[in-house]
């Protein structure tokens, strides 16, 4: 949903001012999913801005529901024809996390994501960025699932830091607290490391948290992995690291696949310690080692032993680290999985 475009439609409509708060009411604190669900608006009213207006942006094609009930994926047809993935999650009994795209497919084509094999079709609007959240807490209303979804992380497709202004604009829909009202740290954005973009996303949002997918900690192997490393090399990306510590004193979550045979071997964790090193304090970064989940690409997943050892070299190095869950494999919603092969509706 659009506010601007929704308070200028009832303003044509002739409406009241506080029709506006009574439609945003009904859409951000009690999830409706239709004009015709807002009781209190004029029938006639309802039917206008359901004809001249869509509350949502996207459409649903299909959810699919993981075997443990842990993880959906939503298929959401966009109004130009185009198709975008969204996956909801819940981590603990407690928490919902929705994880958003910023863009129909992705340019960056890191060799082991399904994204990637896509190529990029467009960017997202802001409304269709924030609206993935939006429905997502609709569809809990209407499966009346307990708990309340808090937790965004733009970790689907796409590379939010290649459509810096509409994420921007996306964010500050998120943390509007009339709106849907997320708090700042509940939020966590991840780039393939833009690295003018990271310092100024410090300044733009100092207390949203900030992810890198890295997988890598040689230019060599980071390049062939992930080729947004021939634009932006690891010096580079620990510079602006740097100066984004600098300013907002926040820890960094770092993403690192772990591809068997590839980047998951002694030498590697060594040369991430070593790398890390000269990014910032200790305290302050955070490895996040991810299990790869199989795509159509020539890349293996390490072995559980593997995992561990790895993380327990990183450790060593003074730093902490975590072997992520991974969350809908059996629906492809887990990370590096979204692809869209299927056409519009």
């Amino acid at each position: 949903m659009d506010a601007a475009k929704v308070q200028a439609a009832l303003s044509a409509l002739g409406q009241p001012k506080f029709r506006w708060d009574q439609v945003r009411q009904a859409v951000f604190e009690r999830a409706v999913s239709s004009y015709d669900e807002i009781a209190v608006l004029p029938a006639q009213t309802r039917r206008a801005l359901s004809e001249k207006l869509p509350l949502m942006s996207a459409r649903e094609r299909r959810v699919d529901a993981s075997g443990d009930g842990r993880a959906r994926k939503a298929l959401l047809d966009l109004a130009d024809g185009r198709v975008v993935e969204t996956v909801l999650l819940r981590p603990s009994e407690t928490r919902w996390t929705a994880c958003i795209s910023s863009q129909v497919g992705c340019a960056v084509a890191c060799t082991f994501c399904a994204t990637g094999l896509m190529g990029l079709a467009r960017s997202l609007t802001p409304e269709e960025i924030t609206d993935q959240v939006l429905f997502w807490r609709q569809y809990m209303a209407k499966k009346a699932l307990p708990g309340r979804l808090d937790n965004v992380v733009y970790m689907g497709m796409g590379e939010p830091f290649a459509c810096y202004e509409q994420v921007s604009a996306s964010l500050k829909m998120l943390l509007d607290q009339k709106q849907f009202g997320i708090g700042a740290r509940h939020i966590s954005v991840s780039t393939s490391g833009v690295a003018p973009k990271i310092a100024q996303f410090g300044r733009d949002f100092p207390q949203v948290n900030l992810a890198i997918s890295l997988h890598a900690a040689t230019d060599e192997l980071r390049s062939r992995l992930v080729p947004m490393n021939k634009a932006y090399n690891l010096a580079a990306l620990a510079r602006s690291l740097k100066e984004y510590i600098g300013s907002t004193k926040r820890k960094i979550f770092f993403e690192y696949v772990l591809l068997k045979g590839e980047n998951d071997r002694p030498q590697d964790a060594d040369a991430l310690a070593r790398w890390l090193d000269g990014v910032g304090p200790k305290e302050l970064l955070h490895v996040n080692l991810i299990v790869f989940n199989q795509t159509d690409t020539p890349h293996k997943p390490t072995d559980e032993r593997d995992a561990r050892a790895f993380q327990q070299r990183v450790l060593a190095g003074g730093y902490k680290s975590t072997v992520r869950q991974n969350l809908g494999r059996d629906i492809d919603g887990a990370c590096g999985q979204l692809v869209v092969l299927e056409k519009a509706q």
